[in-house]
């Protein structure tokens, strides 16, 4: 994959982004709490804790990026042990950044079950849920309740397998199968033409966009790119007059910028990228 040209100047402003080893200290300390919090409630049961997402591709915002955390564990996890790693890990959520974690056994990955297995998931979009059951025990909560495939996992572990950062626990060859380019463009595009720029929060739509460009940009480009680089991949690719959808949304994703997108040209612009998705 050759470099990736900058647009403009405004959009090399952008570039103030981090990795692993220059994360400001209060991201440090939370990232380490979120290993503690594996250990203590695992003990000898949990194999390892890897990063993966923006910190791993260096393209990290602090400001508003998700910490993206995977653990391994030897087995299933209980319904008690699961809330009450949920419990703590709600405690430390958005302080600063936004949590994300999934845990999978050590058994579906290695070697590698598509489309991969998830025993414990935390994400915000999940916080009320695991609120209500916490202070209702009849309350219903299918990511306690149950495990569940998840085709993220797979986006999880090739991740990791190209960039993935050891947070705790054995070293990732030890631990993952690598998944076949082939098996993760299906977990990628398998449901695509049900792809929603809307999907999540309204503050979601800017990344939306940058990671339904991020899909096609696999095709090409048989890596992973981050949601940045996506975007700048996206502006020499998509039609002229949409280009400055992917621009906007780097903006107000990167920059904390406020730009209305509009929805005739959102719908466009996601027609397109599917239709190439699918070629």
């Amino acid at each position: 994959m050759g470099p990736i040209k900058m647009r403009n100047e405004g959009t090399k402003k952008m570039r103030n982004l981090v990795g692993f080893d220059n994360l400001p200290s209060e991201i440090v300390a939370q990232i380490n709490k979120c290993v503690n919090i594996w250990k203590k409630h695992l003990g000898n049961e949990l194999v390892g804790v890897y990063l993966h997402g923006s910190i791993a591709l260096k393209a990290f915002l602090p400001q508003s990026s998700d910490i993206d955390i995977l653990a391994v564990v030897e087995d299933s996890l209980d319904i008690p042990t699961k809330l009450a790693i949920a419990k703590v890990i709600i405690e430390i959520d958005g302080k600063p950044c936004p949590l994300e974690m999934s845990a999978v056994r050590l058994d579906d990955v290695k070697p590698w079950k598509t489309p991969g297995n998830c025993v414990f998931h935390y994400s915000d979009s999940w916080r009320s849920a695991y609120l209500k059951r916490l202070s209702d025990p009849s309350a219903e909560c299918c990511v306690v309740d149950d495990e569940f495939p998840d085709a993220d996992v797979t986006s999880y572990i090739k991740l990791i397998c190209q960039c993935g950062i050891v947070l705790y626990g054995r070293e990732i060859k030890e631990v993952f199968s690598d998944i076949s380019d082939e098996d993760f463009w299906e977990a990628i595009s398998a449901d695509i033409d049900n792809y929603n720029f809307h999907a999540y929060a309204p503050r979601y739509i800017a990344s939306n966009i940058l990671i339904l460009g991020r899909i096609l940009s696999f095709k090409e480009t048989k890596g992973i790119l981050s949601k940045y680089d996506a975007g700048l991949w996206m502006l020499d690719r998509v039609p002229d007059d949409l280009k400055y959808l992917p621009e906007l949304a780097m903006k107000i994703w990167y920059e904390g910028e406020q730009h209305e997108l509009p929805e005739d040209d959102l719908e466009r612009l996601r027609a397109y990228l599917i239709k190439e998705i699918k070629k």
